[in-house]
């Protein structure tokens, strides 16, 4: 059949030069190492197994004879002709999905081949053919695999090859080196592995693990290059993929700052950019000393380092990014996840995006019996002290879902201000901000409120919410937007308004409503001290709490914040009683209670007429009837001119007639109306 060598020279060279490793499994020692000349494409079919894809090779060489060999189908193998056409020459078998998953290792050497096997003591079972030297390692492979590739070692020289979809591998015939036939080493079906329980040894480097250099240049392209002149060119692109890779960064593009992820304590804390830059330099001086030019460390100017930080801010852009959307809360000890029952601690990951810990770690057996007993139940009744338990539970969350606003009012020495110390403490002071409406509107307050989640205004006076800059509060509670400037800074950047806040006072407040009363109705929650304060006043209580019932103050917090979500869950909002909800309408009714003295006093009566000062006093007698802090002269002149034409559809006069002493006298008042003397 061959011209070059005969049968018996075949078998002449397959007798003397095997070893004993090639004998029978049965034990019988008689050498099965060739291929029967008569029917080659039969005997190797049932050995790699029927749905392998046969491929004709020209007699003596490795390439296959036809030009569209690798798209040969498995359908071919049932054409006569096709197979008649195997049986002139050598024969290639189509590796890789198109045979069935069959894939081989290719190793070079002889030295190579005993080492490999002893790493895969399974391969020794399995079909093993020889070329020229090393060996053909036959496997069916059952998981995911890679096309094929050379392997090569750490120093650069070549150690084989794995071959799968992409290649082919030549089982018989004659090497085209050696002009002696392939042979059979082992003779066995190829066993069925997985590609990850294949060991390589450790000085190969495999292509398909790729180091982070190797897929950073697939993806951005290499990391400089040198002109013919010598000069350094740096890609951008690719220090700054790095940079990404090897940091936990991102970018808050509202906030305009950077943040680094701390795998200690599960926090992002804002760096610098200073900081970054720096970092950037540090990369291009070890890229200079791994790749020895030292031109590197000369880029490290200014410009080339602004150059990194703006593509980096594009790459690891991550808006609203602490945005709360998972009912996780952030302890010492790790992430307390509300949505097991009950709740489960988790570890820290970066994927939380939590900026904000409370400093206590977590113990479900803690309990804070004075916390209770003497703090809350001797100042409040049980639906306040309820409600103030959910809405602590929601400031331990982060963030004010509801959209509240929690006032505290009443008994001076009370322990208004006591609790929400405490709560301060509980939450961590670092993510508290005093709240200061006088300085609301001014250019650089809203900064001081960046990384915070709870504002808190203690023992404020009575005009706190009525103050210029009182409106901000709405929109710092309401998810509103808000711009902001840092101090030093050069750009304006914006606020999530979305804080937690407290305010305590010992009088009634009075809310400046602009005619924005229903806003105000849904943002306040008041609870009210009405109690007498304690006789023996406890210095430092707050403290001496934290330190005694830190962890069980925490637990009542948890079990508020769990409450708050099944509020949540079932009305949106905050659940409110009705005792609640009419300290709300009291208290805005006050605070807007000229307009409440023109609806219910002042009534339309044809040929009647009142003047303003007369308004005047009989609004100082609804107040006084209604327990009311009255608006001063200047508030109700100033307001009582619109109020009418609105409510009532009169305009300020001046010839209202009233007699003063001998004669009468035109007054300034209103015509068509009169005042009522009863009540609301």
């Amino acid at each position: 059949m061959y011209n070059e060598i005969s049968a018996e020279e075949q078998k002449s060279y397959s007798n003397n030069e095997r070893s004993a490793n090639t004998a029978q499994p049965d034990g019988s020692g008689e050498s099965s190492n060739e291929i029967d000349l008569q029917n080659p494409v039969e005997e190797i079919r049932d050995l790699v197994g029927r749905e392998a894809v046969l491929l004709p090779v020209t007699k003596g060489q490795k390439r296959p004879a036809i030009s569209d060999w690798q798209n040969v189908k498995a359908e071919r193998m049932d054409d006569p002709a096709y197979l008649a056409q195997l049986e002139t020459g050598n024969i290639g078998v189509l590796l890789g999905s198109a045979s069935g998953d069959l894939c081989a290792i290719d190793v070079d050497s002889d030295a190579a081949v005993e080492p490999f096997l002893n790493l895969n003591p399974l391969l020794r079972g399995t079909l093993r053919t020889r070329g020229a030297r090393g060996a053909q390692i036959w496997i069916k492979v059952a998981d995911e695999y890679p096309t094929l590739a050379k392997l090569k070692g750490k120093d650069g020289n070549e150690w084989g090859e794995w071959r799968a979809d992409g290649g082919q591998s030549v089982i018989h015939g004659i090497h085209p080196d050696t002009q002696k036939p392939y042979v059979i080493e082992h003779r066995a079906k190829p066993i069925e592995m997985t590609f990850a329980d294949i060991h390589w040894p450790e000085d190969l480097k495999l292509p398909w693990v790729k180091s982070d250099a190797d897929l950073l240049a697939e993806e951005h392209g290499q990391a400089y290059s040198l002109t013919e002149q010598g000069r350094l060119l740096i890609n951008d692109f690719y220090f700054v993929a790095r940079f990404q890779r090897e940091h936990r960064v991102l970018w808050e593009p509202l906030e305009a700052e950077f943040y680094q992820y701390s795998a200690g304590n599960g926090l992002w804390e804002i760096i610098s950019e200073d900081a970054v830059k720096w970092q950037f330099g540090v990369d291009l001086k070890r890229a200079a000393d791994q790749v020895g030019i030292e031109s590197f460390l000369w880029k490290r100017k200014n410009g080339q380092l602004s150059s990194f930080v703006t593509s980096l801010c594009g790459l690891i852009e991550r808006r609203d990014a602490f945005k709360k959307r998972e009912p996780v809360i952030h302890l010492a000890n790790g992430m307390l996840d509300l949505r097991s029952d009950p709740p489960k601690l988790l570890s820290f990951h970066p994927d939380h995006y939590s900026r904000n810990a409370c400093p206590f770690t977590f113990d479900p057996a803690a309990e804070c019996p004075r916390f209770i007993g003497e703090l809350l139940r001797t100042a409040l009744n049980e639906d306040d002290i309820d409600l103030l338990q959910r809405w602590a539970g929601s400031v331990l969350l982060g963030n004010n879902a509801a959209q509240r606003v929690l006032l505290l009012t009443g008994t001076a020495g009370g322990g208004k201000s006591t609790l929400i110390e405490v709560i301060e403490k509980v939450i961590g002071e670092r993510n508290v901000a005093q709240l200061r409406t006088k300085h609301l509107n001014k250019q650089f307050e809203l900064y001081r409120f960046l990384g915070k989640t709870l504002l808190t205004g203690k023992d404020v006076g009575a005009t706190f919410l009525s103050e210029d800059g009182a409106e901000v509060i709405k929109a710092l509670v309401g998810n509103d937007l808000l711009d902001a400037e840092k101090k030093f800074g050069t750009e304006q950047f914006q606020l999530r308004g979305n804080f937690n806040v407290a305010i305590t006072c010992n009088s009634k407040l009075r809310v400046k409503l602009e005619g924005d009363a229903a806003a105000w109705q849904r943002r306040l929650m008041i609870i009210d001290y009405n109690k007498p304060k304690p006789k023996e006043r406890i210095t430092g209580f707050a403290d001496k709490l934290i330190g005694a019932e830190g962890a069980g103050i925490l637990n009542w917090m948890i079990e508020g914040a769990v409450k708050y979500l099944q509020d949540d869950e079932d009305y949106g909002d905050f659940y409110l009683t009705d005792d609640q909800r009419e300290r709300v309408e009291r208290l805005l009714a006050e605070s807007d209670s000229i307009r409440q003295f023109v609806k219910y006093r002042v009534v339309p009566c044809v040929g009647s007429d009142v003047t303003v000062n007369e308004l005047q006093q009989a609004y100082f007698e609804y107040c006084e009837d209604s327990a009311w802090h009255a608006a001063n002269n200047q508030d109700f002149r100033s307001s009582i001119n619109d109020l009418m034409l609105e409510m009532h559809h009169v305009g300020r006069r001046n010839d209202i007639l009233r007699d003063v002493g001998i004669g009468s006298k035109s007054q300034r008042g209103f015509k068509g109306v009169t005042i009522f003397g009863g009540g609301q």
